[in-house]
């Protein structure tokens, strides 16, 4: 599994539906169904700093990751224990994780075949969740070579520097435009593509993804972005090979 955790990972399926979600409570304009779609702006928060979501996919699927973005769980001091049940009634836990931030997260596990997921939240204070994806990931082909930047380290800033008249500084207005950042692969076999990487091109077109590009290594540095412009692949002059790439926007909370 070494291997695997030093390649890219994408979560762009998921179970999570308006339908299928159930949420222990909400305050008034931040429903539990937010959480089903895509954006970052619609949000879900509970009347209590002790909350549970609950999925019912509506029979046993396999699921190997789990995605939250647009949360403030660092600032309230939340813990969130991830557990899975067949029945609805006996629940196994899968993890417990606390976070260091308010970066996107991206929970990758070996798989697990189960119809129910819940999330059990314990907080400080009311925290909020704009999405959640539960699926399973796909895991590219090949690594990321050198010359990539890390999307949690790739801001993408206004920065406005005053001055007085005489030339004196006057302070910095800042304006955060979220991330951006590029992901490049090489040798990626023809057949491949087609079967794997092209079902999440077309999915890219309309929706956005978390990608972990090293998860073993650098467990959050993870994003939640879309895509700039239509993916295409090149052939590379060798025999049923191809290379790609993709320009990305994302979410940031700094």
């Amino acid at each position: 599994e070494l291997a695997k955790g030093k390649k890219a990972h994408i979560g762009y399926t998921s179970i999570v539906t308006d339908t299928n979600i159930v949420v222990s409570s909400q305050e008034a304009g931040f429903p539990g169904v937010a959480l089903a779609n895509p954006l970052t702006a619609d949000k879900w928060k509970p009347a209590s700093v002790n909350s549970t979501i609950t999925i019912d996919a509506g029979s046993v699927v396999d699921t190997d990751y789990i995605g939250i973005a647009a949360h403030t769980f660092a600032r309230d001091s939340a813990v969130l224990t991830i557990a899975y049940s067949n029945d609805d009634v006996t629940y196994t836990d899968l993890t417990s994780i606390s976070a260091s931030d308010n970066k996107p997260i991206m929970v990758i596990f070996d798989t697990v075949a189960a119809q129910f997921w819940r999330i059990t939240i314990a907080a400080l204070a009311i925290p909020s969740m704009g999405v959640l994806n539960i699926g399973t990931a796909l895991v590219m082909q090949r690594g990321l070579y050198g010359g990539h930047s890390p999307v949690t380290m790739s801001r993408n800033s206004k920065v406005i520097r005053n001055k007085t008249e005489g030339g004196q500084f006057a302070g910095v207005s800042l304006i955060n435009e979220g991330v951006n950042t590029t992901y490049s692969w090489e040798n990626l076999t023809s057949t491949w593509y087609r079967d794997n990487f092209d079902p999440f091109v077309v999915a890219a077109r309309s929706r956005p993804f978390f990608i972990a590009w090293r998860p073993v290594e650098f467990p959050n540095e993870v994003g939640y972005v879309w895509t700039e412009n239509d993916i295409s692949p090149t052939n590379n002059g060798t025999i049923d090979l191809m290379d790609v790439s993709m320009s990305v926007s994302g979410f940031s909370d700094e």
